[in-house]
C-alpha cells in the first residue's frame, strides 16, 4: 500500500515538533509495509538536511481570512469539474495527479485543527477534499481540536471530520469537541501524539539528575518579552538552586541559517542567567529529542518537550502561555497520567513588578519534592503508554482500505488513570490561574476561593460576535472569573446553545440570563449586577474584546492600589467588517492616545473610554448607585462622571482593550455609535442639562452664561480666521492655474501639484492653530 503523509515539514523555519510527529508517523507506517510519500513544504530541509527522494507539494493557502476562503472556493470549484476556476499553473492540478497515484491520505498529528493557524485548517481541508474526490480513504490522527474556533472554521472542522474514516485526537478536550461536532462519527478515537516515543533508546539510562533541559518558545506572546524573559530565568535559577544542575537550553523552532525563533530568545536567556548554561543550534528532530529524554528536569513553553519528557520519566514543568498551549500542555501530561500538571506562566508572574511571582519557589520545591514518585510512576506507566501508541498505528493501518476497524475501542489516550501531580496546598495557590485546565483539583480550590471578577456581557442576537466574546474570557490569563450573559430580549435558544459549547471549559462559570423585553443596556447591565457577586466589575459587550491579560494586570493594580476605585487600560480602536467566514481588521488605532491618566477635567467634555476599558470595585454603587437605566446609550458616560466625582480612577498605560467597530454595518451588526447616533446625541445633551441644571440651581446661571458667551464669541473668530485663511487659499490655487495655463503643463504639473498641496497644509494649520481646543470650547 502507498500512502501520502501529510504533516507541517520542510519549512524555512525548522520545527522539530512537527518534524517528529512525520518522522515518527512515516516509521510506524513504514513498519507495517506501508510505503509513505511525504506531502512536503519544499521550502528548507532542515539543519543539514536534503529533499526527500520522492515527494507531493502541499497546498499552499493564503494566511488572509477573505483569501483563504476564496482559494478553498476555487478548489471546490475545480473538484467540480471547473478546471477553469484557478490557472493552469496552480500547484493543485499536479497535486492531484499526484495523489491519485497513492492509496490513501493520512494527515499527521499537531495542533492545526483551530483557527490560531486557519490557513492549515484550510489546506487539511482542502488536501482531504481532493483525495476523496478521487476515491481515495483519508485518516485523522494525532491532532488537536481549537480550542480557539471562530464559527466558520467550526464548520470546517466538521466537514473535514465527515471526510475522514478514522480520526485521533490527542487530549481529552480535542475529543470532546470533536464529538460534540459530529455526535454520529463512528471513529473518534482519544489517542496519544503521535511523535511520543521519539528520542528513546531501547535500555537507555534513566535520565541524568544533573541535567536540565530547557526550551523556550521565542514569542512570549501574550507577556511583555522582558518580563516573560525574566520569568523564566527565575524557574531556571530556582530548579538549578535546588538540583546543581546543568542547563543546555534547547530549541525547538528556528531558521538553520539566519536564526532567530527559539535561538534568539535563548540567548537573551542565556545572558541574563545568573547560572551557567549551554544554548545548543536548532538540531534535527531526533537529536534534539534525546537531548530532552537525556535529560531528569525539563521547563519548557513549547509543547513537545512536554511529549518527550514524560515518555521518558523526566520531571517535566510545563509553562503554557495561552489557553492554546494549556488545553494541548495539560493533555500530554495527563495522558502520561498527570492531572493538572501544567502550570500556567501566568502564574509565575508578577505584572506589578515584570518579575517572578512568589510562586516560584513553591513550584520548584514541589517538582523536586516529587521527583522520586513521580519518575517511578512514569517509567511504570511507559509500556502502556508506548503500547497504546504502536495499537493506534495498527488501527490507522487496518482502516486505510477505508473500513472502521472493527474492535475500534477509546484507549482514552493510553488508558491511564492520571493522578492528581500537586499537593491540595500548592493546587488552591495555583487556582487561580488553571480552571481552564480543568481538573478537578483546581477547579475545587478556585470555587472555594470565590470569583475575584464578575464580567457582565450584555447581547442580543449577534451569535458570531457573542462566540468570540466568551472565547475572549475563556482566554484570560486569570480565570478566578464569573461571567454573566445577559441575553436582552433575543434568541434565547442560540443564546443557551453557545453557552452550553463552553460548559465544559467553563466549568460552571458562565450563567445565563434571558431578559423577556429589552429596556436598554443599562437595566441589562443592573441585571447582571444583581446576578454576580465578585468584589471587581467589568462590563464586556459583545463586540469588544480584551489582550489576555488584561483581567490579570487590572486586578493586580487595584490590589496594589487600595485607595482608587477603578483602573482604566489603555485602549485600542480596531476598525473591522464582516465576511461570511468571520471578521477582517482593516485598521487599529489607539483612542485618545494623548490622554496620560483618568481625570474628572477630561471628561467633562466628552466620554473618554469605553466598558471594556474598566475594571471597577463593586462597593462603587453603593456610594454612585447602579447604572442609570434613564439614560439609554450614554449610562456608562454617567456612571463614569459619577465615579470621577467620587473617587480615584488609575490608569494603566498598556493596550489591553479593544474598542472593535463596524462602521459600515447594518442591523443587528452594528455599534451603537453609528446605529443610534442619534440617540447618543439626544441623551448626551439630556446627561448635561442635568448637570447644568443641578449647577444652577445651587449656582445661579452667572458662570455657565459667562462660558457659553466667551466660548461662543471665540468660535466665532476662529471661523471668521478659517474663511480668511481659505480665501486666501483659493485666490493662490487660482495664480498657480493660471501660471499651467501659460506653460509647459506636462513639465510643471507635478511642481505646481506639490505648491497647491503646501499651501493647502498651510491654510489647514493655520486654522488648526487659531480653533478653539476642546477644553476652550
Amino acid at each position: 500500500m502507498r500512502v501520502a503523509l501529510l504533516c507541517d515539514v520542510d519549512q524555512t523555519v525548522y520545527h522539530v515538533g512537527d518534524e517528529a510527529i512525520a518522522t515518527m508517523s512515516a516509521a510506524r507506517l513504514e513498519a507495517r509495509g506501508v510505503e509513505v510519500v511525504r506531502i512536503s513544504r519544499h521550502e528548507k530541509y532542515g539543519p543539514g538536511g536534503t529533499a526527500p527522494a520522492a515527494s507531493i507539494p502541499a497546498l499552499t493557502f493564503p494566511w488572509p481570512l477573505e483569501d483563504r476562503a476564496r482559494y478553498l472556493g476555487e478548489i471546490r470549484r475545480v473538484l467540480a469539474g471547473d478546471r477553469g476556476a484557478l490557472p493552469a499553473e496552480d500547484k493543485l492540478f499536479g497535486i492531484i495527479e499526484q495523489l491519485r497515484a497513492v492509496d490513501a491520505l493520512v494527515i499527521g498529528g499537531g495542533g492545526s485543527l483551530t483557527s490560531r493557524y486557519g490557513w492549515l485548517l484550510d489546506e487539511r481541508l482542502a488536501t482531504a477534499l481532493v483525495a476523496r474526490a478521487l476515491g481515495k480513504p483519508v485518516v485523522l490522527t494525532g491532532q488537536s481540536l481549537g480550542p480557539e474556533l471562530t464559527d466558520a472554521d467550526r464548520e470546517s472542522v466538521g466537514e473535514l471530520l465527515d471526510l475522514c474514516t478514522l480520526v485521533g485526537l490527542r487530549d481529552a478536550g480535542s475529543a470532546r469537541r470533536a464529538r460534540a461536532l459530529r455526535p454520529g462519527h463512528p471513529a473518534l478515537v482519544h489517542t496519544a501524539d503521535d511523535a511520543t516515543g521519539i528520542g528513546l533508546a531501547e535500555g537507555s539510562a534513566a535520565p541524568d539528575p544533573e541535567l536540565l533541559s530547557v526550551t523556550l518558545g521565542g514569542d512570549g506572546e501574550p507577556f511583555p518579552r522582558e518580563d516573560y524573559v525574566a520569568v523564566v530565568c527565575a524557574v531556571i535559577e530556582q530548579l538549578v538552586e535546588r538540583t546543581g544542575a546543568r542547563v543546555e537550553l534547547v530549541p525547538h523552532m528556528a531558521d538553520p541559517d539566519v536564526g532567530g525563533g527559539d535561538l534568539a530568545l535563548h540567548a537573551e536567556v542565556a545572558e541574563r542567567l545568573r547560572v551557567p548554561s549551554t544554548v545548543l543550534p536548532i538540531e534535527p528532530d531526533t537529536v534534539s529529542a534525546a537531548r530532552t529524554t537525556a535529560a531528569a528536569w525539563v521547563i519548557t513553553t513549547r509543547f513537545h518537550p512536554v511529549v518527550f519528557g514524560a515518555a521518558a520519566g523526566s520531571s517535566v514543568l510545563a509553562l503554557p502561555l495561552n489557553r492554546y498551549g494549556a488545553s494541548r500542555m495539560d493533555g500530554a501530561l495527563r495522558t502520561a497520567g498527570l492531572a493538572g500538571g501544567a502550570v500556567p506562566l501566568a502564574a509565575l508572574w508578577d505584572p506589578r513588578t515584570g518579575g517572578a511571582s512568589d510562586l516560584v519557589g513553591p513550584v520548584a520545591e514541589a517538582l523536586v519534592a516529587g521527583r522520586e514518585a513521580e519518575t517511578a510512576a512514569l517509567a511504570g506507566r511507559r509500556p502502556r503508554l508506548l503500547g497504546a501508541v504502536e495499537d493506534w498505528w495498527d488501527r490507522v493501518v487496518r482502516s486505510l482500505d477505508g473500513t472502521v476497524p472493527e474492535d475500534l475501542e477509546d484507549p482514552r489516550g493510553a488508558g491511564i488513570e492520571p493522578v492528581q501531580r500537586w499537593e491540595p496546598a500548592l493546587r488552591a495557590q495555583l487556582a487561580p490561574w488553571t480552571r481552564t485546565v480543568g481538573s478537578a483539583g483546581s477547579a475545587a480550590g478556585a470555587a472555594a476561593a470565590g470569583p475575584s471578577a464578575a464580567i457582565i456581557l450584555r447581547t442580543r442576537d449577534r451569535p458570531r460576535l457573542l462566540d468570540r466574546a466568551v472565547q475572549d474570557v475563556l482566554a484570560q490569563t486569570r480565570q478566578d472569573w464569573e461571567l454573566v450573559i445577559v441575553d436582552d430580549a433575543g434568541d434565547a435558544a442560540a443564546v443557551d446553545a453557545l453557552a452550553a459549547r463552553y460548559a465544559a471549559e467553563a466549568d460552571g462559570r458562565v450563567r445565563v440570563i434571558h431578559r423577556a423585553r429589552s429596556t436598554g443596556m443599562e437595566a441589562a447591565s443592573n441585571h447582571g449586577l444583581r446576578e454576580s457577586t465578585a468584589a471587581a466589575v467589568v462590563l464586556h459587550d459583545d463586540d469588544d474584546t480584551w489582550h489576555p491579560t488584561f483581567l490579570q494586570e487590572t486586578l493586580a493594580h487595584l490590589d496594589a492600589h487600595p485607595e482608587q476605585d477603578a483602573v482604566v487600560v489603555r485602549t485600542l480602536i480596531v476598525h473591522e467588517h464582516e465576511t461570511p467566514t468571520g471578521f477582517v481588521e482593516d485598521e487599529i488605532f489607539p483612542s485618545w492616545p494623548e490622554l496620560e491618566g483618568v481625570r474628572l477635567l477630561d471628561y467633562l467634555a466628552v466620554n473618554r473610554h469605553v466598558p471594556i476599558a474598566m475594571l471597577h470595585r463593586r462597593s462603587v454603587h453603593e456610594i454612585v448607585g447602579p447604572y442609570d437605566e434613564s439614560l439609554p446609550v450614554v449610562g456608562d458616560y454617567a456612571f463614569h462622571l459619577e465615579l470621577l466625582q467620587h473617587g480615584e480612577v488609575g490608569f494603566l498605560d498598556r493596550p489591553l482593550a479593544q474598542w472593535r467597530q463596524r462602521p459600515t454595518a447594518v442591523g443587528a451588526g452594528s455599534n451603537s455609535m453609528y446605529a443610534l447616533a442619534g440617540g447618543h446625541r439626544h441623551y448626551d445633551a439630556v446627561l448635561a442639562e442635568r448637570h447644568l441644571q443641578r449647577w444652577t440651581a445651587e449656582h445661579g446661571l452667572g458662570l455657565p452664561m459667562f462660558l457659553s458667551r466667551t466660548t461662543e464669541t471665540l468660535v466665532g473668530r476662529s471661523e471668521e480666521r478659517i474663511l480668511e485663511e481659505l480665501r486666501a487659499l483659493r485666490e493662490e490655487v487660482l495664480r498657480l492655474e493660471r501660471t499651467l495655463e501659460r506653460r509647459d503643463p506636462v513639465r510643471l504639473a507635478a511642481g505646481a501639484a506639490r505648491r497647491a498641496r503646501r499651501a493647502a497644509r498651510r491654510a489647514l494649520d493655520g486654522g488648526r492653530r487659531r480653533l478653539p481646543s476642546r477644553r476652550e470650547r
